[in-house]
């Protein structure tokens, strides 16, 4: 123990009846206490008795003996509380602050005993002993802050608590967390956003005519084919801010005997307010119900014979749309609109295609949905009507009319729904004034189509009526009145899809229609 050691025999030596020294290390809250056990004995000794005039410097010595162990003793035990505190992050923040208590009590303890020490004026050695133990504990209060801190942002991981960060990247995802009506990841204020969407659609096709189709100049041989009818990839979002959105949709498909990849919408909107939305691209048309529904909702696989008739399917050009209560309304001015067999983006003249459209919830609303397995609760009941002028750049079979013309279009659909029966009857309207300056001519076609689910959710019936009127005959006018009427019959009494494909195929680019 050093030169303090000896001088504790020392001392001890000159005291009568001291018996047994002990230290006890006690552990309360994770806090090491040090007790100085002193046991007398208080048999007789067999050793001369001082004077009595000398007791009281005797007594005086052991008070100031008894003071020394003390102090030697607890600054013995303050290197163990030391380790305690720096080796225990079991302990937690709780433990820390009683060994600073427990530290502040032990500096009380000494400033008393210096107190005490310096009243009986005791050597310098001592002094500058219990001034040095002062400083290690002041060092240690010192650490025990460090300790405090560093163990309070240890705590979560310490007690089996994930923080945020780990729970983020190691957690289980839900369905909800990576899809919505669509897979997608989001910044937390939507300014950023991705979502992808697909559509497949695997087709065949069985087909036998009559004989008699040959007296109209039709082959009878029939067809059995498997097609990748539509294969679609679409990517939406926003970008920089939640009402500055993008959809880009790309499609693939092997009808007509091909095997190709096209962009078939790309365009960008911009969200005024709840009642204006601007958008400029390519994007399907506002004009008729039916192709404007997603293809994923529809009652049937394809559209009916009068819509690949009258319908104004995609074009390049800009739209204002909103929607005010229980009305909507959507304007668009675009390049002239190709048909679905014809090709052609661009215009070819001054002359710009125009449409108008609005739309009416009469009871709730109907939606873009015409068959809905879950049903209506109340009865949904929509208006739909659209207006529009396209001066026609390419010649079309399907709508019968030549590169050149121009057409005014109307149409109307209502949308009628109720628990598992739904109802949706259209019309069609057209007038051609012919490129050739030819008297104009009018256009009816119609479209009827109902479906009731016998099981709920699982098995529906589904019919439709549909048919064309054509005014006179117009595509492509160098061909003889005999091969137009003709081509007019099989438009009529044959399901347009089935007709055999022009030259370089054909598309019918439904899409992906719900609006990013």
């Amino acid at each position: 123990m050093g030169q303090l050691g000896e001088l504790q025999r020392d001392e001890i030596g000159d005291i009568a009846g001291l018996w047994m020294l002990s230290i006890q290390g006690l552990q309360f809250g994770g806090v090491l206490r040090s007790v100085l056990v002193v046991r007398l004995d208080t048999k007789e000794r067999s050793m001369p008795q001082p004077p009595k005039i000398d007791l009281q410097g005797y007594a005086g010595r052991f008070r100031k003996s008894l003071l020394l162990i003390a102090v030697s003793l607890l600054a013995l035990s303050l290197p163990a509380i030391a380790q305690e505190a720096s080796a225990g992050n079991a302990g937690g923040p709780t433990s820390v602050d009683e060994l600073k208590k427990e530290l502040a009590v032990a500096l009380d303890r000494l400033n008393k005993m210096q107190q005490e020490l310096d009243a009986h004026q005791q050597g310098e050695n001592l002094q500058q002993q219990i001034s040095a133990e002062r400083q290690h504990l002041e060092a240690i209060e010192q650490r025990l802050d460090q300790v405090s801190s560093g163990s309070q942002a240890a705590t979560p991981l310490e007690s089996n608590v994930k923080s945020p960060a780990a729970t983020a990247t190691t957690g289980r995802l839900m369905p909800a967390d990576i899809y919505r009506g669509g897979f997608f990841v989001e910044t937390a204020d939507k300014s950023y956003s991705l979502i992808v969407n697909g559509l497949l659609q695997i087709r065949y096709t069985g087909f036998k005519p009559a004989n008699s189709v040959q007296a109209l100049g039709e082959s009878s041989q029939g067809t059995n084919n498997f097609d990748v009818f539509l294969g679609r990839l679409a990517f939406s979002g926003s970008v920089f801010e939640s009402s500055l959105k993008y959809f880009l949709q790309f499609q693939g498909s092997t009808a007509g005997n091909s095997n190709t990849v096209t962009m078939l919408d790309w365009f960008t909107s911009k969200t005024v307010s709840s009642h204006l939305t601007l958008q400029a691209g390519r994007s399907w048309t506002p004009y008729t119900y039916e192709f404007y529904d997603n293809p994923g909702n529809y009652l049937f696989p394809d559209l009916s014979t009068a819509e690949y008739a009258f319908v104004l399917p995609r074009a390049i050009g800009i739209q204002a749309y909103g929607r005010a209560g229980r009305a909507s309304f959507a304007f668009m001015i675009a390049n002239s609109i190709p048909a679905l067999d014809a090709g052609g983006q661009e215009n070819f003249d001054t002359k710009l295609a125009y449409i108008g459209h609005a739309q009416f919830d009469l009871l709730a609303p109907y939606g873009y949905v015409e068959t809905d397995p879950a049903g209506a609760a109340k009865p949904e009941l929509t208006l739909w009507t659209s207006a529009a002028y396209n001066p026609v750049n390419s010649s079309s079979g399907f709508q019968n009319v030549t590169a050149g013309s121009t057409t005014a279009n109307a149409t109307a659909t209502v949308g009628f729904r109720y628990r598992y029966f739904t109802l949706q009857p259209t019309g069609y309207y057209r007038k051609t004034n012919p490129a050739a300056g030819g008297r104009s001519y009018n256009s009816w076609g119609y479209g009827e189509q109902a479906g009731l689910y016998l099981i709920p959710r699982k098995l529906e019936f589904g019919e439709r009526i549909s048919g064309v009127n054509w005014g006179a005959p117009d595509y492509d006018a160098t061909r003889t009145h005999r091969q137009l009427a003709s081509r007019r019959e099989c438009l009529v009494r044959r399901p347009a899809f089935l007709l055999p494909p022009r030259p370089g195929g054909f598309r019918r680019p439904e899409l992906l229609r719900s609006r990013p």
